[in-house]
């Protein structure tokens, strides 16, 4: 037989990490296919309490996902290396906002059949990763292999396989639809093509395209529009072993989405959203006799849009002309932005060191990146409204928002032509040591990075230790205390350039002269520091029972958090929401899962209780330094911002039971069980009490407990492989809420009832392996 060597990085004890393999990702239950989907049975994951809901079954877009305690835009995503964050509003959920589009944490949103691996570090997370204070996932890509080799994959589901769980007040709103809101209709279609060629015994290349499409019948106006949904990947990957013991991988991957929405009750309000996101990675990897070098060279181009109706029209129905209800009609206009980068990652990790009976594992690099955004409204867009009908009115030839004879538009909103663009040049240094002697290993490590945007030099220093207890293996301590600072956010600067106006007609014309303006608010950028956590963490690695225990707990203090703040001054046009780092945060956890494979099967169980309070929910909310003093009654304590639960992302108890096991005949069974514990939000009852802490300021509020309730839900997966020859055919079924849990949000939908999760929904697949 010849020699096999087979080479992975050590992973510490102490870094709490969970590696999602191709096996484990192949057996998993998916509804759309997303890693966040994916990493939701790891410890420490919570889901926002909006996914899934039974109002919006069409969706295909990933799940925001908080990693211990996090906010969800405050993660570091890498494909194969290479960053993977957008930094364009990704806390915007604004769909329908004349300024600003909708954002998400990530770019590329890559399809689970692309991926070979997944990790995830939620704590004691090594120097060599930075830009975040939440948690670290990195996917790598599917490489090509020695062998020929092709996959079709098909997976399908529809309203009619799906139970809905609607409140009563909310079924008439809900089948009749007029908004996409509410989405009765809908069925998703997901394929994808993967073919492996090697062209020698040293080269290869995989190649491969995936799509996710959901179709959204809804009714406007009396007509019915079919809106849609739509994800793709289109990835190439070569792989070349060079005879100086070095590799050589190139990575391309181009992921558009679009969604047509349109707005409610207006006429001609059709518009598209669209991104277009390109990555291009190189990555060298050589071994030395002194160590290993790697270098990651990576281009990513990430462009949003919108497309849509130039101006609105809020006309009034009195007169002939406007003869559909409401008399609404027209968009928002078109605005797009874009984020371009180019970085550079080198590593160096050296063979092991001995200095006496100590042996070092050092590991040292650098990484920079180039980064270019911008905001453009190529137009400037107008919402006219206030209408005053006058049968004596004559319009200008070029007057859009006058009928002769009958109506003219007294009032409209100016969204400004602008152009705006930032870069930020960042760059950061590291070094970290894995070091033992005897049954004591420490990973001592620091990173310092700067940008030229903040101009703020950062130094996080990271600490680990773990002690083998009795130099068996079979019972490890570890404990930890490291510091990670966020990435550069310029969502605030690139906005500087909005300018909305407020205009009055102050004569019948239409040129500009002919509106009186004002400004309400713009947005700036003062001099401000890097937000940063503070981490510390203890806990056992246990062998028990032929699987393997760990428990953890984690405590998260996190300050200079962005929030806004309006600054206004008397007599003075517009307010300015400045962007200030008053924002903070703690979050405390304690974890325990246990893993076991045997045979065929597979079994984890894992619970998190957690708790996160933070004076803000994201960068966008407004409040002042002053206003941290400011307290409210809650639960009959007094509580200052900082103290406040967090709203969404806080469930206190989460728990995972995933359990796969390999059947006869071909067949593959994977359960998962997840239970979310009830928990207790704010609600703001308009009383309020004097103040104990701090008696000059106004009486606080008084909020009430308003209780989420507990959830328990049950996800399968089962397939079934038909072999033939050299081919086969793989036949699969994915079951959400397979008993059909009727699970109630705490929030009203609307102004009416409670609104719940989806019931039972039924995915069918198949697969052709060849």
């Amino acid at each position: 037989m010849p020699q096999v060597v087979v080479e992975a990085e050590r992973v510490a004890p102490t870094t709490g990490t969970v590696i999602l393999d191709k096996e484990l990702i192949e057996r998993l239950p998916q509804r759309n296919g997303s890693i966040n989907e994916l990493i939701g049975i790891v410890p420490g994951i919570q889901y926002s309490e909006d996914v899934n809901s039974s109002y919006a079954g069409g969706e295909i877009f990933p799940p925001p996902v908080s990693i211990s305690g996090s906010r969800y835009y405050e993660n570091n995503y890498t494909i194969d290396g290479i960053d993977n964050n957008s930094a364009l509003d990704p806390a915007s959920d604004a769909m329908a906002d004349a300024n600003k589009l909708p954002g998400h944490p990530q770019m590329q949103f890559l399809s689970p059949r692309l991926i070979e691996q997944v990790t995830v570090y939620n704590s004691n997370i090594p120097a060599e990763f930075g830009g975040f204070t939440g948690g670290q996932v990195n996917s790598r890509t599917l490489d090509p292999t020695p062998d020929s080799w092709g996959q079709i994959s098909y997976r399908t589901t529809n309203d009619r396989w799906t139970n809905f769980h609607i409140h009563p007040l909310d079924k008439d709103k809900f089948y009749h639809s007029d908004n996409g809101r509410y989405q009765p209709k809908f069925s998703k279609q997901d394929f994808g093509l993967v073919l492996n060629t090697p062209l020698n015994n040293d080269t290869g290349i995989l190649s491969s395209y995936q799509q996710i499409y959901s179709k959204i019948p809804l009714s406007n106006l009396g007509k019915t529009i079919v809106t849609s949904r739509k994800r793709e990947n289109f990835l190439v990957k070569a792989d070349h072993y060079l005879p100086d013991n070095s590799h050589l991988t190139l990575t391309g991957l181009y992921s558009p989405t679009s969604a047509d929405y349109f707005l409610g009750e207006l006429k001609d309000s059709e518009y598209t959203l669209e991104t277009n996101n390109y990555l291009l990675g190189l990555e060298y990897e050589k071994d030395f006799s002194s160590g290993t070098l790697l270098l990651n060279i990576g281009h990513s181009d990430h462009q949003l849009s919108r497309t849509s109706p130039q101006n609105r029209y809020f006309w009034s129905t009195q007169t002939e002309s406007i003869d559909w209800e409401g008399g609404r009609e027209g968009g928002l206009g078109d605005i797009e932005s874009g984020q371009r980068e180019q970085s550079l990652k080198l590593s160096y990790a050296f063979a092991t060191i001995n200095t006496g009976s100590i042996s070092h594992q050092i590991k040292t690099g650098f990484d920079t990146t180039y980064s270019r955004q911008y905001y453009k409204r190529r137009q400037t867009s107008y919402s006219y409204y206030s209408p005053v009908v006058d049968a004596s009115i004559v319009c200008a030839a070029d007057d859009p928002a006058c009928i002769d004879g009958e109506q003219y538009l007294s009032r409209r909103t100016a969204y400004k032509q602008t152009h705006s663009v930032q870069t930020v040049v960042d760059g950061a240094l590291y070094l970290q040591d894995s070091m033992a002697w005897r049954r004591l290993e420490l990973f001592p490590g620091v990173r310092a990075s700067y940008d030229n945007f903040t101009e703020n030099l950062n130094i996080a220093p990271r600490l680990s230790t773990a002690l083998n207890l009795f130099g068996t293996g079979d019972t490890i301590l570890f404990a930890g205390q490291n510091r990670y600072y966020s990435g550069t956010l310029l969502t605030q600067a690139l906005y500087g350039a909005i300018v909305t106006e407020n205009q009055l007609r102050t004569t019948a014309g239409n040129s500009d002269s002919d509106w009186s303006s004002s400004t309400p608010f713009t947005y700036d950028v003062d001099h401000v520091d890097t937000p940063y956590t503070d981490e510390t963490t203890a806990g056992i690695i246990q062998k028990l029972f032929g699987g393997e225990l760990k428990a953890q707990y984690i405590k998260k203090i996190s300050k200079h958090e962005f929030a806004r703040e309006r600054v206004s001054t008397p007599g003075a046009e517009p307010d300015i929401y400045l962007l200030i780092n008053s924002g903070r945060s703690e979050h405390e956890s304690y974890q325990l899962a246990w893993q076991r494979s045997w045979n065929r099967h597979f079994f984890e169980i894992n619970a998190t209780w957690q708790q996160t309070t933070t004076t803000n929910e994201d960068y966008d909310v407004s409040f002042s330094y002053q206003e941290l003093s400011e307290t409210i009654w809650y639960d009959g304590k007094e509580l200052y911002k900082y103290e406040i639960p967090r709203l969404d992302f806080n469930r206190p108890m989460v728990a995972n039971l995933i359990y796969s096991v390999r059947l006869p005949y071909g067949v593959t069974l994977t359960n998962t069980t997840k239970y979310r514990g009830r928990y207790w939000r704010l609600n703001n009852t308009g009383a309020t009490k004097p103040s104990e802490v701090n008696p000059d300021q106004t009486d606080p509020y008084i909020y009430e407990k308003k209780i989420t309730h507990s959830a328990v839900t049950f996800d399968w997966k089962i397939s079934w492989e038909v072999p033939y020859q050299s081919y086969a055919c793989v036949f699969s079924l994915d079951i959400f809420n397979v008993f059909d849990k009727k699970l109630k949000r705490s929030y009203q939908s609307g102004r009416y009832g409670y609104e719940y999760e989806l019931g039972r929904q039924i995915w069918a697949g198949i697969d052709l392996r060849f």
